[in-house]
Formats: C-alpha cells, structure tokens, sequence
C-alpha cells in the first residue's frame, strides 16, 4: 500500500443506495410520463401542458445528470484527484439549476408569442386528465426521493424539480378547468406563473452549488468566531491563513496557521485546535499547520500587537 492509499480520510459520495434507487424510480416514472404528456400538449396545442413537460424534460436531464454525478463521485481519489470526483456532484447540481431557468426561459417566451396573437382555442379535457396524472407521478416521485433522506445536494436539487413540476402540473389543472370554461387566455397566463415557480426553484440550486464552486464558507460558519476560539486557546500567539470551505456542500475543510508561545507544546496545541473546531464548528476535516513564535523571547509587547507584527 502507498502513502496515497494509506491516508485515513474518506471523500466518497454521500449518495446512498437508498437515494440511486429512488433517482432511479423518478427518472423511470418521469421518462415514461413524458412522452404522454408531450404527446397530449402536442395534440391539444396547450401550452401549460407543453410548458410542464418542457420542465419534466429538464427534470429527467437532472435526475440523469444526478446519477451520472454520483456514479463519478464514485471513484476512489487518486495522487493526481486528491479529493476524488466528488465535487462532480456539485458541478451536477449546477447544471441543473441552468436547466431551469432556460426551461423557463421558453415558457414565457412562447406564451408572450401567444399573448400577442391571440391563444387559440384548446381542449380542455384532454389537459385536464393528463396534467392530474403528472401531478400523481411528481408527488411519487417527490415523495420516493425525500424519503430517500439524502443530504446529497445532487438529490435535493432533483427533489426540488419534482416540487416544482407538481406546482406546474397544479397551474396545468387550473388551466385547464379556465379552458373548459371557454376562457383560453388562461393557459398562456397560467404557463407564466409556472415559468416563475421554475425559476424559483433553480434559483436556489444555482446559489448553493455556486457558493461551494467558489469555495465559500459553508452556510451559517462563522469564521471569526472559530479564529477567536482559536486564540482563546492557552499558549497560541497568532492564528493566520485559515481558510474554509465545503467540499460538496455537505463535507466542511478547514486549514490554518496556528503560532505558539514560547514553550508551549505545538503537538498538544494542534489537537486542541483541531477538537474545537471539530466539536464546536462541525468541521469534517482540519488540517492546522503549528509554528513556533519567532519574535524574540525578551519581547514585552502585548499579544495584539505580537499578532500585528505577524
């Protein structure tokens, strides 16, 4: 065994068999429905049913591109992928929320066409069966997925798009019922409200997996706090260069420089850190690099300014 292999530390996916297998069971139901439900919108010219299986094509995208993610966040790290494939997830995710928009995108771009011109005449019955059926499939295929309980961000950006297609597939039925009643303007309006529920939901999918493509901080970190904690511990001059960051939204790292007195036991101190942050910050993996102070021993200066001149 190398050094490489022997490392302790584990940067597998945090996608469980239970969370594949319910991908899996929505990316069957969803890409079985599509076709019926392009078919029928296709047929009866209804834009919200169109709009909703746009969106279903994005979310069979995602699931797929969700299980293709975690597929390669699979593969063990190696000398030359360190941490693996598992941000793989993340850049996933991302896509994923691009998906969304852009199908949201051509909803109110065609239904804007429509507006203009004049919509013309549906039939609503049609609409009506074949967007309570999509409600069915999404709230299973929601429901398959949350109770998965995955905190894969990968998963939860494919629960995401269930949620909000069942929201489309509620503005479906509710256009519908307006077109039975001769009243037709409703399917481009209604197609409208379900483009903003999909931006919605892609809206917060592209911030939480930009935030960890960026390297920020994880939700709710308080950086100056940890670096205070750190200094409160006995015999540390200085804390500099700590940076934190998430893996994959779920794997918080954090590294830093730590100086200590004159004396002090640098082995000792590193641990204690290393429990702080662990214990009190929920850190999954510290790595503190510990430095003997350099300044003259005979120096009085007080520790704020012993930690200026650092």
């Amino acid at each position: 065994m190398d050094d490489f292999d022997a490392h302790p530390h584990h940067h597998g996916s945090t996608v469980g068999d239970a969370t594949r297998r319910a991908l899996w069971v929505a990316l069957i139901l969803n890409g079985g429905f599509l076709f019926v439900e392009a078919g029928v919108g296709w047929y009866s010219g209804s834009l919200a049913l169109l709009g909703d299986a746009a969106h279903m094509v994005s979310d069979v995208l995602s699931i797929a591109v969700a299980l293709g993610a975690a597929r390669l966040a699979l593969r063990p790290p190696d000398p030359n992928q360190t941490f693996g494939l598992r941000r793989a997830e993340v850049l996933g995710a991302f896509l994923n929320g691009l998906l969304l928009w852009a199908a949201s995108a051509w909803i109110v771009w065609e239904a804007g066409q429509r507006m203009l011109a004049g919509p013309p005449p549906i039939a609503g019955l049609p609409v009506l069966v074949v967007a309570t059926l999509g409600l069915a499939v999404n709230l299973g295929s929601a429901w398959y997925l949350w109770r998965a309980g995955s905190d894969d961000m990968n998963a939860k950006g494919a629960l995401w798009h269930m949620l909000a297609d069942a929201a489309g597939s509620v503005g479906a039925i509710i256009a519908a019922g307006f077109m039975l009643a001769g009243f037709h303007l409703a399917d481009p309006l209604i197609s409208v409200l379900i483009a903003a529920l999909v931006v919605w939901a892609g809206w917060g999918l592209l911030t939480e997996s930009a935030r960890v493509l960026l390297q920020l901080p994880p939700p709710g970190f308080n950086t100056t706090d940890a670096i205070a904690s750190l200094r409160s511990l006995p015999g540390i001059i200085n804390v500099h260069d700590l940076h934190v960051w998430t893996l994959d939204g779920s794997t918080s790292i954090v590294t830093a420089h730590i100086v200590g007195g004159p004396g002090t036991d640098l082995d000792a101190l590193r641990l204690a850190g290393t429990d702080i942050l662990k214990n009190d910050y929920g850190v999954d993996h510290v790595t503190l690099q510990v430095e003997r102070d350099t300044l003259p021993q005979n120096d009085e200066s007080p520790p704020v300014v012993r930690r200026a001149l650092e």
